[in-house]
This record gives structure tokens, C-alpha cells and sequence, in this order.
């Protein structure tokens, strides 16, 4: 396997860029892979560690040589660039330094410049050697979550005595009108269904199909560390409702799925989107 790993200390001059260049390129490729063309600056910056980063139009400059110079290397001039999946929270676009990687960025139309930069980014996200250039510059896969981000998370609060009328009224609601989770064709419904693993979901549906649907509720009332939570729940429940199908020698679906009675917050919809865990605002109406 050809390694290329030089090319960061040879084309990034100071040590602390070529750290932050280690970390942002694994960072991209993982956005690329799953296909997250919607990430900004800020989400930059918060999983390198930092509160905020100034001078994060550079560091991104130095991604791009990094990536170019192993095109000229490797004879690999189709690898795409990385540099557009990043973009700012408020336009949804590069900023103007994008010019950097593309002469004449600044100039396009904003019409323009979208249509080039979802072209840019269909490259990345189709590119199929992204592994590759990760073991060739010597870098691992960035993890989806930072040191904060698990220290936060394990200080779930576990309970707050009791079932509050809110959250029974959101319960009892969904039951009855599973509609607002986009859910169809019910034929049995029930609140506090228990599992073999002693759990109780807060909502049980069965399809006329045979799938089985678990639904854990959280109320406007819930903190952010209990949406977290309600989201290893249905991670939880899942596993189970499977292991259970596999002793029954059953065939039917399963679904999890967090009702909500608020917007989550951008790490809670980071850690569902990354286990695969369905979440759904619901307003009682």
C-alpha cells in the first residue's frame, strides 16, 4: 500500500495546522461517506473542540493543497474535493474563501454557485476510494462525537419521579392518532406495552402488515439529557423487540421511532441520525 502520509508535513508549515488538518480531513470524508452535505463551519469548529475558530477558512485552505497534492502524486486526479461540505450556517454555502479551491467562486451568481457546489458535493458523497485516501495519509476515521460531547451525555438524567400530565396527555394522543408520526394501517394500539426485558414503551403499534412499532415520547417538558436518553431507549428497544422476534421464529418488521414535543437540539439530532434513530416533533392539535 503506497503511503503518502509526508505530504500533510510537507504542504502544512506549522505543527498545530497539520493538527487540526489530521483531524478535519477524517472529519469531511466521514460526512462525505454518509452523505451529511449540510454541515457548517460550526459543526467544524465544535468537533475539533473549539467554542469558536477564526481562522478555520485557512485550515480548510490547507485540507484542499493537502488533497491536490495527492491527486498530482498518486495519479489520482478524480479524487473530489472535500472543502464544499463544509458551509456557513446562515447561506448554506462556502464562504467567499472558497475562491481559494475554485478561481472564480466569488464571482458566480448565488444561483451559480449552489448548482456548483451540489455538483461538487454529488462527487464526494459517490466517491468510493474515500478509505483509501484515509490509509494512504495515515489518518482514521473521525469519531461522530467529541470528549465534551460524551461527558455531556452521560450526565442523562434518569427519571424525574413520575409520568407528568404532559407527557401522558402526548402518550395517550399518539395513540390514538398514530397519523402524526406518519404511521398507517393499525390495527392494535396500546400505551405501556411491557417488553421481556422488563421495559415499557410508551406506545405499541402493530400494522396490519405484521410490523411492529415501538414509540418512546418525550414532552416539551423533557430536558435535553432526556431526549438523549429517549434516544438509547429506542436503541434499546429495538434490540430487544429483535432478539424477541428471533426466539418467536417471527418475520415482521420493527420500528422505533422518539416522539417529541419540541425541537431536539443539533447534538440529539446528530446522535439519532447517526443510530439510525427515526425522531418526529409532535404537536397535540
Amino acid at each position: 500500500m503506497e503511503n503518502y502520509a509526508y505530504i500533510i508535513d510537507e504542504v502544512v508549515h506549522t505543527e498545530q495546522s497539520r493538527v487540526l488538518v489530521r483531524k478535519m480531513i477524517p472529519i469531511m470524508i466521514g460526512w462525505a461517506k454518509k452523505g451529511q452535505t449540510d454541515r457548517t463551519y460550526k459543526d467544524m469548529t465544535h468537533l475539533l473542540g473549539y467554542p469558536r475558530f477564526s481562522g478555520i477558512g485557512r485550515t480548510l485552505g490547507r485540507v484542499e493543497d493537502v488533497i491536490d497534492r495527492l491527486r498530482n502524486e498518486s495519479g489520482k486526479n478524480d479524487i473530489p474535493s472535500l472543502n464544499a461540505l463544509c458551509k456557513s450556517e446562515k447561506t448554506k454555502l462556502p464562504s467567499e474563501g472558497f475562491a481559494y479551491v475554485y478561481d472564480g467562486y466569488k464571482d458566480m451568481p448565488l444561483e451559480a454557485k449552489r448548482i456548483f457546489v451540489d455538483g461538487l458535493n454529488l462527487k464526494a458523497v459517490r466517491y468510493e476510494n474515500w478509505d483509501w485516501v484515509l490509509k494512504v495519509l495515515d489518518l482514521k476515521p473521525a469519531p461522530v462525537l467529541t470528549e465534551s460531547d460524551l461527558q455531556y451525555i452521560s450526565k442523562t438524567i434518569y427519571g424525574s419521579g413520575g409520568e407528568g400530565p404532559e407527557h401522558k396527555k402526548l402518550k395517550e394522543y399518539i395513540a390514538a392518532h398514530p397519523q402524526a408520526l406518519g404511521i398507517r394501517n393499525v390495527v392494535f394500539s396500546e400505551t405501556e406495552h411491557v417488553l421481556p426485558s422488563g421495559d415499557r414503551l410508551d406506545v405499541f403499534f402493530i400494522l396490519k402488515d405484521g410490523t411492529h412499532i415501538a414509540v418512546e415520547v418525550k414532552p416539551t417538558t423533557s430536558p435535553d439529557q432526556d431526549i438523549t436518553r429517549g434516544i438509547f431507549q429506542c436503541v434499546k428497544y429495538e434490540a430487544t423487540m429483535k432478539a424477541l422476534r428471533k426466539l418467536m421464529e417471527q418475520g415482521y418488521g420493527i420500528l422505533t421511532y422518539l416522539a417529541v414535543g419540541a425541537d431536539i437540539s443539533l447534538l440529539n439530532q446528530k446522535i439519532a441520525d447517526e443510530l439510525g434513530v427515526r425522531y418526529m416533533t409532535v404537536a397535540i392539535k
